[in-house]
């Protein structure tokens, strides 16, 4: 049974080839002293294999690269909204280093919930988790859902 009056932990699975912007996002999430599961992926397959392995916990937030070997974040995406049992518990964050509006329209037109451009600041990127964590998500505004530090 649940302890009371404590806050359960969130699932939040990163997904990136690269093992630098990994460690740094990882950081990011535990500065915000909350109780966070973190799941650190390495690939699409790795994470459309975790995927479809759960049954009752998902995860709450996925962070993931569309840069990717193999299955690249957009086909991940499409096959999350597509395939995955719950995917409208899952928010989907697009993180990547692609700034253009077609890569942003695409994310959002596959379903993303955010779209994160990878800041090069580490101040930047422990706003970019906070905004994701604390946002309420109800808001219908694309620019709104658009992390990008200039």
């Amino acid at each position: 049974m649940p302890e009371t009056g404590k806050k359960a932990a969130k699932l939040i699975f990163l997904t990136d080839n690269d093992q630098d912007d990994l460690m740094l996002l990882h950081e990011a999430f535990l500065s915000l002293k909350q109780p966070f599961e973190i799941v650190e992926i390495a690939s699409g397959e790795e994470l459309m294999e975790k995927l479809s392995k759960m049954t009752e916990r998902f995860p709450d937030f996925i962070f993931l690269d569309i840069a990717m070997p193999g299955i690249d974040g957009f086909k991940c995406l499409e096959l999350i909204k597509n395939r995955i049992n719950a995917p409208s518990l899952i928010k989907i964050i697009i993180y990547s280093g692609d700034s253009s509006e077609l890569s942003i329209q695409k994310g959002f037109s596959l379903g993303a919930d955010y779209y994160a451009v990878k800041p090069s600041r580490y101040e930047d990127l422990k706003n970019l988790v906070e905004l994701v964590i604390e946002n309420d998500w109800k808001s219908s505004e694309t620019t709104d859902k658009v992390f990008h530090v200039r």
